[in-house]
């Protein structure tokens, strides 16, 4: 059942794809403006649909490629890499930052300790190397690593 609309515009017909990379966009553009929060709520909705996107044609994302490093190391070294967490636990970890500022259920605290910075950061550049495996261009990627390496001289 559709909801009446209330007819300040006509309703919109886009691709998921497209819908991330405004997504990304507007996460890089909060993100060299301080609001990191919101930059890594957004690059996460963004990062998450390319992932699916790269699935659904039989790619890997950024996040799977990453374990599958991970388990190479423990392969070749028999070191116990990220404590050898299975595949799923290892996702948790990297997607923990992304749900706690998205979900919250009865059994979590209220409270959210993070690096906002960091969080940020990592899921704008998990969401632009998905976004390079799809082959979509991401304007304001260039404004995003500039500012980094004016900022925090990365």
């Amino acid at each position: 059942m559709r909801t009446p609309t209330l007819g300040y515009e006509d309703d919109t017909t886009i691709s998921k794809a497209e819908i991330a990379r405004i997504q990304l966009i507007e996460a890089i553009g909060l993100f060299v403006d301080e609001k990191f929060l919101c930059a890594l709520t957004l690059a996460g909705a963004a990062e998450d649909i390319f992932a699916r996107l790269l699935n659904s044609c039989g790619e890997k994302s950024a996040v799977e490629d990453s374990f599958e490093q991970i388990q190479k190391i423990r392969d070749i070294t028999g070191l116990t890499v990220m404590e050898n967490k299975k595949k799923n636990e290892i996702f948790s970890h990297f997607n923990y930052a992304r749900n706690s500022v998205k979900h919250f259920n009865k059994k979590e605290s209220e409270i959210v300790k993070l690096n906002l910075f960091d969080e940020g950061y990592w899921m704008i550049k998990r969401a632009l190397a998905n976004a390079k495996c799809l082959e979509i261009q991401i304007d304001n990627e260039l404004d995003f690593e500039n500012w980094c390496i004016e900022q925090i001289h990365l």
